[in-house]
């Protein structure tokens, strides 16, 4: 019996389901901000957009409400719209559960995973320079995964797959300004040094404060796209995120 390349490729690699299709393919049109927070999410015009049928477009819907994406209101099913505070919390959760995972880093990196940051850092630098935003937000997020990676903590990577969803919607907020781009990235070339010269203290301290930094940016963007959101609890939480940052200025 003869096999073919093609049999041994779609064995070796199993071609993703329609339903898996539609899902990472709806979840890609709220993270790159094609589909906005607030935004109706209606399955049969999904279904038509992408030439499917409606059964695996629903069944991608029902993932995306599970991890956060999408909710269901009274009118229907949207595309999650953050509070301010959501957003506040959401990073200090981040910075505290990241700053613990890099600092067990320290001690597990090994020489060929520095090298792979840095690679990663040199395409970060190469699609700044091109003013590539989507290429940006895929390699920040690649850049935090792989040291939640080396940490060794599945219970923590976990913890930060299950923020993801949320927090791959608002990366783009926080690149979109030059200025706070060029400090984020220069922030990580500091993280993978500090990860090389196997410093805990400094490496948990900027870790927090870098993503504290990021929080406090796009709480405000957030405050500023809908004000009326905030109940007060923004700014206590803002607060929370405050504090991580100027741990950093007492190292």
């Amino acid at each position: 019996m003869q096999i073919s390349m093609q049999d041994i490729t779609s064995r070796a690699e199993p071609v993703p389901t329609r339903y898996e299709q539609a899902y990472e393919t709806i979840r890609e049109m709220i993270v790159s901000g094609r589909l906005r927070g607030g935004d109706v999410i209606s399955e049969v015009k999904l279904a038509g957009e992408l030439a499917i049928s409606r059964t695996p477009v629903r069944e991608a819907v029902k993932r995306l409400v599970a991890s956060g994406l999408v909710e269901s209101t009274p009118r229907g099913l949207r595309v999650f719209r953050p509070k301010p505070q959501d957003v506040a919390e959401v990073y200090f959760l981040r910075a505290a559960i990241e700053g613990a995972m890099i600092r067990a880093a320290c001690l597990r990196i090994a020489p060929d995973e520095i090298t792979a940051l840095r690679k990663i850092h040199t395409r970060t630098l190469e699609a700044n320079g091109r003013d590539d935003i989507a290429s940006l937000v895929a390699l920040n997020g690649e850049f935090h995964s792989a040291i939640a990676a080396v940490a060794g903590s599945v219970r923590a990577e976990n913890s930060l797959m299950a923020l993801d969803p949320l927090v791959a919607t608002y990366r783009r907020l926080s690149l979109f300004a030059p200025g706070h781009r060029a400090a984020s990235i220069d922030e990580h070339g500091r993280l993978i040094d500090l990860l090389d010269a196997r410093d805990g203290d400094r490496a948990e301290a900027l870790m927090r404060a870098h993503i504290a930094r990021a929080g406090r940016r796009i709480t405000d963007a957030v405050l500023q796209i809908d004000p009326a959101g905030d109940d007060g609890e923004a700014a206590r939480q803002l607060a929370n995120l405050d504090s991580l940052d100027a741990d950093i200025a007492a190292r």
